[in-house]
Parts: C-alpha cells; structure tokens; sequence
C-alpha cells in the first residue's frame, strides 16, 4: 500500500504518489486552454485536424492501494491548423468523477471492484473514461472497458451524454478498442463481462455511420478474461485474451479484480464479423474457435489480415512475463522488472479445431516496444510499415537508460529497414498518431505526432516526424507545462468533424475605442 508522498522534509501531503502508465507520480488536475503554441521548426501545411488524447489523472487523492490505469480520464485536444496549434484541457465529467468531486474525496475504492467502493456509489456507473477516444457518428467517444462510452463535446469537450448509442445492445462493457473498417465503414465493436462483475458473456457487433448497431453476436470466454484489444480482417475477428483471471469471491474479499495466472496461456478467439454467415468450410454458423499459445502478454494488437495461403495473420507486441505488475498473481510472485518484449506476427490456421495451440509467432522486432500504429487507411490488409513506440538503452552521453519508452521506429516490413527517433536522455515518448499527406498518399506517407515528456524540466511538448526523413523531427511544439501520460488518442482529420470550429475562445472584431494616450480628452 502507498504511503503519503512526503515532498518537502516533514511537511506531508494527503496525495500518495500518482503513478501513470509512464511512471510519472505528480496529478496534473488542470483544465483551460492556450491558443497558438510556441513551434520551434515549422509545422507542415498538410496538417490540418486535432490530435485527442486521455490521460489517467486522479482530480481527488485516490484509494492508496488503488493501480495506475483508474485515474480520471482528462482529455488534451491539440488542433493544428495552418502551422499553428491550440490546446484545450479539459476533464470528461463521469459520474464517478462529479461525485467524487462534489465529495471532495475518494468514493471508488480498487479498479472495478464495487465492493471496495464506498456503499452511497455502488449504483453509480465505475468508469473514469480515461482510456482511448475515438470520433464515430459525429461523436468523440472516450472509452473505458468497464462500462459504456461517454460522449464528449470535440470543440468545447463537455461531457454530453452516457450511451450515446441509446442501449441498442444489452451489454454493461464497449471496449476501448472498437476498430474502423476503412472500406466498409463500420466501427466493430466487442465488450467482455458484458452481462456482468465477472460473468464470461463476450458480445461482438458493428456500428454503421449512423450509429446503428449490426451483427450482434453472443459468446462465452473460456474464463472470465482480460480482454483489452483486438484486431478484425475483412471477414473476422481476434479477441486477445490476456492470463488475468477475475474473480467475484477474491473481490469480496477486498483484493484485485485481476490476479495474473502464470499457469493460463495467452488465448486468442477467432470468429465470423457477420452473424448467420457460415464464414468457411468447416466451420457452423455461429461458431467460434479458441487458440491458445503460452503465458504472455500480447498487450496491444498491430494490423491483421487474411493470407493467400487460407491463414489469418495478425500482430502484435509481445511481453513475456505479466506487464501488468499491480495485478500479481495469488502466490504473489514477482514479475520481472525488465521483461523481455518484442513485436511479433501471429499466424491462425482455420481449419485446426478449437484448442489447437497457435503456432510460434514470427519475430519482427526483437525490441522492447509497445502501442503499435500502422497507417489506419489499410487496416484489414496486409501493411508494409509499422510504427512502435521503444525503448533504447544507449544514453546520448554514453551511459545506459534503465526502463521507459524513450523513442520511436518506422520498421519497413518488406526492406527490413528501421528508422529511429531517439527523444534524448532522460526523456519518453508516448503513443504515436499517423496523420496521411494526403487521402491518396501511399501507405505510410505523411507524419508521426507524439507527446515527448521532458522529465529534467518538467515539461511536456508535441513532436512531429515526417516519415520521409524519419530520424530527423521537422518541428517541437513547446507545452508551458507538465502532462500526465496518456493511456491512448487519435488523430481526427478536420475533414471529418461534422462542424469544427476553434477549440478556444475567439477574439471578436474590436472597435478602436479612440481612448488612446495621443487622443485628446
């Protein structure tokens, strides 16, 4: 269990240390806006749209023995116009959020787990929203996997409403990563414990342009699994099942949700988009398989695609011991404090039975790496390029970085070739976005944003990557603060917000008052 932080000799603060997903310890809890970011270099023409970003970032002192990934969700829009860029801060108002806030204290207690929560809250909805945003029929969407999507205001980011989609599925959990169909235009959508605290019911459908649901499938989870991410091909779709187990009873208890179980492998379901479609020889209609591999942590899926071979292909990266260290398993075993982490291409023979374990993944980057992003124009199709954030252990100065994702690469699947960005020394890199020159460029033609954390100053700033001379940054845009680690964002092209307008206050036309000091009395 944390203690109280003690900051400044024998004076102590009610906040325990505030861990993020990036190690940083001190809240953010700011909100506003700043117009016209200070840009050293020149930011291209071509970009023109608004990079949406969430942070974990408790507004009250949380539950001491609460994890890192529980934070309230607190989005920062950057829009970037003309070679200018504003920033907007603003908090998503959960439920939870307003209570707490109203409470001036913790009410939720550990990470989905109600009986820890103060019994005034049981009933309220436990999501702090602060996982991924993703733009869909005219709405920002800030997930979170526990409950149903909120939907936020893109211009002014209010919080508008829980379940935009007006319960058209009877399910408590949207993932936080639905996926675009490029070509059909479809969001594919799945939600896990969907019935339920701990029931194994997995829900799987589609939501058109309009927001209408499709294709709703029911299945059951050979356990009660985590099942953060997926990846779909034109005809399919991989649910990712990591070794956590839940468990209703140890909840009872007032312990962790997720226990890691080194002795679960890693599973994968495999299964039609389309409902009552016999999707291939062999299989029934309806029918789902279960592959699994052995103990890792597949964390966060690549592309995915269908092989001329009959296979189904997908990537990922890879940890091979429990990334996820706050959820330990029963006997308490410690999870390394290095694992050894890789991005990898898993291959699905369809025609094996269920339980057929997946054969060895091929090794594509044999380097500690996570939030994979390929150019999303191509998903569902097999891609060239990825990019990755990584970590590099050679120091600028000649001395060894010991643990953060300190850089980015653009790996060239079919040359071989890798390019780096290293974000210097004592520095980390978070999530990138891929933002196209243009709709027609050719895949993985344009530029990488990322939020770099300047952790000897205690400042944050964008940098932008054009992926022609990836090494070399053609601006940084300078934040006149510190921002907490995103969990996950997205780049919104301006073409596709319904009716964008400035992200903060504008100026009216003024009216020279002629009250001036050369003007007569």
């Amino acid at each position: 269990m944390a203690t109280q932080a003690n900051y400044h000799g024998n004076l102590v603060s009610i906040w325990p240390p505030v861990r993020d997903p990036a190690g940083s310890e001190l809240p953010c809890r700011f909100e506003g806006e700043v117009g016209d970011l200070v840009v050293h270099g020149e930011i291209p023409k071509g970009i023109n749209g608004t990079f949406y970003r969430v942070m974990c970032d408790p507004f009250v002192p949380p539950h001491p023995a609460n994890v890192p990934i529980d934070g309230d969700g607190n989005i920062s829009a950057f829009r970037i116009y003309n070679g200018r860029v504003d920033m907007k801060v603003k908090y998503i108002e959960t439920e939870r959020y307003k209570l707490e806030r109203r409470a001036n204290k913790a009410l939720f207690g550990l990470y989905r787990n109600p009986f820890s929560h103060h019994p005034c809250v049981r009933a309220a909805v436990d999501s702090t929203a602060n996982t991924n945003l993703v733009f869909w029929s005219n709405k920002l969407l800030a997930l979170k996997e526990v409950a149903l999507p909120y939907s936020v205001d893109p211009n002014t980011l209010e919080t508008l409403s829980y379940d935009p989609f007006n319960g058209q599925v009877k399910s408590k959990t949207f993932t936080a990563h639905p996926k675009v169909d490029p070509y059909t235009d479809e969001l594919v959508v799945f939600g896990y414990e969907a019935k339920g605290l701990g029931t194994r019911d997995v829900v799987i459908y589609a939501l058109d342009k309009n927001g209408n649901v499709h294709d709703e499938q029911w299945i059951e989870s050979p356990w009660c699994a985590f099942i953060h991410d997926c990846a779909i091909t034109p005809n399919w779709i991989v649910l990712v099942l990591w070794p956590f187990e839940a468990d209703v009873a140890r909840m009872q208890a007032g312990k962790h949700h997720w226990a890691w179980n080194y002795d679960r492998p890693a599973t994968f379901i495999v299964m039609p988009r389309r409902k009552n479609v016999k999707a291939r020889s062999g299989w029934e209609e309806g029918e789902h398989r279960v592959y699994p591999w052995e103990n890792c942590l597949p964390m966060h899926t690549g592309g995915a695609w269908e092989g001329k071979d009959g296979k189904l292909y997908m990537e990922s990266n890879r940890i091979h011991d429990n990334g996820f260290p706050f959820f330990p398993p029963l006997d308490e075993r410690k999870a390394s404090l290095s694992p050894k982490a890789d991005y990898v291409c898993w291959s699905f023979n369809l025609d094996a039975p269920s339980g057929t374990k997946v054969a060895d993944p091929t090794v594509i980057l044999d380097v500690t790496c996570e939030f994979p992003r390929m150019d999303e124009r191509f998903l569902t199709r097999e891609h060239e390029y990825i990019i990755l954030n990584v970590f590099r252990p050679e120091r600028d100065d000649g001395g060894i970085n010991v643990k953060g994702l300190n850089g980015l690469v653009m790996h060239n699947k079919t040359t071989g070739k890798t390019s780096w960005f290293y974000a210097g020394d004592d520095c980390r890199v978070q999530e990138p976005v891929f933002v196209p020159r243009t709709v027609s460029a050719p895949e993985a033609d344009g530029w990488v944003i990322a939020l770099l954390e300047r952790r000897a100053i205690n400042l944050s700033e964008l940098v932008i990557l054009d992926t022609r001379q990836f090494e070399k940054p053609v601006a940084f845009v300078k934040l006149p603060m510190h921002l907490k680690a995103q969990i996950h964002g997205n780049w919104v092209d301006s073409s596709i917000l319904a009716a964008s307008v400035s992200l903060i206050k504008e100026i009216p036309e003024v009216e020279i008052s002629g009250m001036g000091a050369l003007e007569p009395l």
